[in-house]
């Protein structure tokens, strides 16, 4: 089954303005704060001797090295104390963490990144699970890749996305077959949300013939039980 269906050229330039920028922080999220300097003292303030002796960022220590956000929705840094983060993008909180340690050292660089987020991917999809990502842009596909893609009961044009916001639990129809959801604000996926693979309708058909030739058979082996004892007496 090809995804995307009639996908050109021309639609590989396109611009998706939905990207994980929009996802507001959320208590209980993990976000990593790296402040960088030329200073050696500050980069020891505010972080892990491990990362001062090197540029790496090894994926998953974004998460152990991150910040729990609150259930108030704040986060407690050295120096500059509680910051509440809830409802912010990263790009905001990035420009409130920058202009507070600017307050007390010159010339220091920010960077914030997810700490890492869960997508629970359930259904007809062969190793379904809950995944954890540590890219701040993934999409549905890549998701479903995790899951080991669908198999072969899923059904690609109905895809059940439920994305948890501060207004509740919002539910999308996804097809895999259109190419425009390149282009949909659910296409990249965000911390927490659940995506359900519903089974085509033959996967009822085939299991219902299943149980109907289980039914049949064992009526044929009481009629001819019956008509064997019969024909003895």
């Amino acid at each position: 089954m090809i995804y995307l269906q009639h996908m050109t050229e021309a639609d590989s330039l396109v611009q998706n303005s939905y990207i994980q920028d929009t996802y507001k922080v959320q208590p209980g999220d993990v976000i990593f704060v790296r402040i960088s300097s030329l200073n050696k003292d500050i980069n020891e303030i505010f972080n892990n001797s491990d990362f001062v002796s090197s540029s790496y960022i090894n994926e998953i220590s974004l998460y152990y090295k991150g910040y729990l956000v609150s259930d108030e929705g704040k986060i407690e840094m050295p120096v500059i104390g509680k910051i509440d983060v809830v409802n912010k993008t990263l790009g905001e909180i990035q420009t409130i963490i920058q202009t507070k340690t600017m307050e007390y050292f010159k010339e220091v660089y920010v960077t914030v990144k997810y700490g890492g987020f869960k997508i629970t991917v359930l259904g007809e999809v062969r190793r379904p699970g809950v995944f954890y990502f540590y890219n701040n842009k993934i999409t549905l596909l890549e998701a479903l890749g995790q899951a080991g893609d669908l198999n072969e009961y899923g059904n690609r044009e109905n895809i059940l996305l439920l994305r948890t916001g501060t207004k509740g639990i919002e539910n999308r129809r996804i097809n895999l077959l259109d190419k425009n959801i390149i282009k949909s604000p659910y296409f990249y996926m965000q911390p927490n949300d659940v995506v359900y693979v519903e089974p085509i309708k033959t996967k009822a058909w085939k299991m219902n013939s299943a149980n109907v030739s289980i039914i049949l058979s064992s009526i044929s082996t009481l009629v001819l039980v019956i008509t064997f004892v019969l024909k003895i007496k």
